[in-house]
């Protein structure tokens, strides 16, 4: 096996096994600790994750498409900015500890929130190099490093349920991932770690990221928001029933999405380099579409029985509830490529705009839970949010398509 196969393999196992990692636990904790109580687990990671995205400004894309890419003082200036992104994280989500233990009053408390904070502040401090590697399309390190969080997420979640046997599992499994990240960063390195706070770079992280900022918190809502309504509307039973076939259901999104960035940034970037941007978007677009009609037909049709099969019959989603939510995540995986086209093309706010779209679809799926109707018919709600986003990425990348950019006809 040639090397660039060997790296553009592993580019796809990586975030094949954090998804598969993620099944993992939820499959465990579904087990081991009951429908109610992975109910409240769910909503801790939620919330860890609305942190996250809230402030999410691509600082890792940044390292890997700016020209400054390889430069010392550049990857300094970089961390000093994942500090500060760190930093601000561990504050709002002890922010967020106390509300949100209140807005859920048999929900998980305000300690087991806080107790989130560390894993901000773990991440703050990541070594970059193995990011920066990603560059030369080597994802070797990158590898070592997710997987290794991956495992010891797993390994924190069988730990703590087998010793406390509640949604604290949860917290324990994500301390357990930001830990071993961090250590791992480090040992994979081959540069000393440096930090610098360079105001040019903190100003050109902003100019990059603010676009995807607001996209991130779109994203959020799109991909989140309909447990929040679940868990504000029904029980912590139906939030792990709807969370887990959800889960699932965006499980291929996930790693498309993940796949993608380690992917397509390069090939967009050599493609405008030679003026062949718009036939290798077309032929990405083509290769998305195809595994979202695979997907969405395999997950509708199978889905119900194996979940039933695997976590038990009380998770078992209805045939409506497997469909729609096998449409929502189809509609997704087609968008990735556009996603990736507007960052390559320097066109960030381009995703935010489609999915205002699939956001839009947020208020009806709260008047249809607040009437108290069926799961499934939020699953079609998100469905037509996504369908709608999607058509709206690609309008926005029409032009693209149609007229190759090149060196001399930037974005």
């Amino acid at each position: 096996m040639n090397t660039r196969l060997s790296s553009r393999l592993l580019a796809w196992i990586v975030p094949l096994s954090a998804e598969a990692g993620a099944f993992a636990r939820s499959l465990l904790l579904a087990h081991l600790i009951g429908a109610e109580e992975l109910g409240r687990a769910m909503l801790l990671a939620l919330t860890l994750r609305l942190v996250e995205m809230a402030s999410d400004i691509g600082i890792e894309r940044l390292l890997i498409r700016s020209p400054r890419g390889e430069d010392p003082d550049f990857q300094a200036a970089l961390h000093g900015a994942v500090i500060l992104r760190g930093l601000a994280m561990a504050a709002l989500m002890a922010a967020l500890a106390l509300p949100m233990a209140l807005a859920f009053a048999d929900g998980p408390s305000a300690w087991a929130y806080l107790s989130l904070a560390l894993v901000p502040l773990f991440r703050s401090v990541l070594h970059l190099d193995y990011r920066r590697a990603e560059r030369r399309r080597d994802y070797r390190a990158f590898a070592v490093v997710e997987l290794g969080g991956t495992l010891a997420m797993l390994a924190g979640a069988l730990a703590a349920a087998l010793i406390l046997g509640t949604h604290w599992a949860m917290a324990a499994a994500l301390i357990a991932q930001g830990l071993a990240l961090l250590l791992l960063s480090r040992t994979v390195a081959r540069r000393r770690y440096e930090i610098s706070f360079d105001r040019k770079v903190l100003a050109e992280c902003w100019s990059f990221g603010a676009p995807l900022l607001l996209n991130a918190g779109l994203m959020f809502l799109t991909f989140q928001a309909d447990r929040l309504i679940v868990a504000a509307g029904y029980g912590w039973a139906e939030v792990a029933l709807y969370g887990i076939a959800l889960q699932l259901a965006l499980l291929p999104a996930q790693i498309v999405s993940r796949a993608a960035n380690s992917l397509l940034a390069p090939v967009f970037a050599d493609a405008i380099a030679s003026g062949n941007l718009a036939a290798a978007a077309r032929h990405s677009v083509r290769a998305h579409a195809a595994l979202a009609v695979l997907f969405a037909w395999g997950f509708a049709l199978t889905a119900p029985g194996a979940i039933a099969l695997i976590y038990g019959a009380e998770f078992r989603p209805d045939a409506l509830l497997a469909a729609g939510l096998a449409g929502a995540a189809a509609f997704r995986i087609l968008r990735a490529p556009y996603s990736q086209l507007a960052v390559a093309t320097g066109r960030t706010g381009d995703p935010a705009r489609a999915n205002l779209w699939r956001a839009a679809a947020i208020l009806p799926a709260v008047a249809l839970a607040a009437a108290g109707l069926p799961l499934a018919v939020l699953a079609l709600a998100a469905a037509a949010g996504e369908a709608a986003a999607t058509l709206r990425a690609h309008l926005l990348a029409r032009d693209i398509l149609r007229h190759p950019l090149t060196k001399e006809c930037p974005a």
